[in-house]
Order: structure tokens, then sequence, then C-alpha cells
């Protein structure tokens, strides 16, 4: 059985991607296994500064379910661009391409995946065919 743990504002740190193939974020794992318990749950949050992006890619074995939790954005999906405010809440199904990006301003994304570890999840960006 997994013990309840608490995980305090502002940690574990804040990773980044800013380079060609990803695009440009930060995020912050909150439940994962490689930090501490956790039964088939990933879950952390993506911050964008205004012009940042997550290029477009997809997860084949994973759902992905992003929350706003503050700003604004857009979520890319397949023949459509969707605008994305505080409190929106968006389901993508395994293996549908998507990005997300905060043109004009910062946006603050909590994102869930049904998995053990973040390091499970395939992220298949549109350059890797």
């Amino acid at each position: 059985m997994t013990d309840p743990v608490h995980i305090p504002a502002g940690s574990p740190d804040l990773r980044r991607w800013n380079d060609r193939r990803h695009g440009r974020v930060r995020y912050r794992l909150l439940v994962d296994a490689d930090f501490g318990p956790s039964r088939g749950l990933t879950q952390g949050t993506v911050e964008f500064a205004p012009g940042d992006r997550e290029n477009r890619h997809r997860h084949p074995d994973h759902s992905e379910t992003v929350h706003v939790l503050d700003g604004h954005g857009e979520a890319e999906l397949p023949g459509r661009t969707l605008p994305l405010a505080p409190g929106d809440t968006v389901f993508v199904p395994a293996g549908t391409p998507h990005a997300w990006s905060a043109p004009e301003g910062a946006m603050r994304l909590l994102f869930t995946f049904p998995a053990d570890r973040l390091g499970e999840v395939t992220y298949d960006f549109e350059e890797d065919g």
C-alpha cells in the first residue's frame, strides 16, 4: 500500500526543455515514482512564459489530461486550435498529436498521465516520425 505524501509548493525543482525538438517550457514533477510513492499516476505542472511552446507530439500508449491553472494559451489538436483559459481542461487520447503554447502571455498547466513515472510516457515529437 502506498502512504499519503505531502509535496510542498515549490518542490521538487523545475526542469527545463529549451531546444528545437521539444520547444521551450519549464516543468515540475509533483507525483512521480522516481520521487516517492506513486501507483498509476504521474502529475506535474508546466510553465510557459509569453511565446513559449511545447512542440507537436503524441504519446502512443498514454492518454493525457491537462488543466489550465493560470494564464491563457492554446491547445493545438488535429484540425483545430483551442483557446485555453483558467479552469479549462483538455483530455488528449493516446496517440493524438497535440501541442501547447502561450503566444501572448504566461500560462501554467497541470498535467496528468496514467503511469507510475513520467519516464514511462513516450514523447514522439513530430520530427521523430
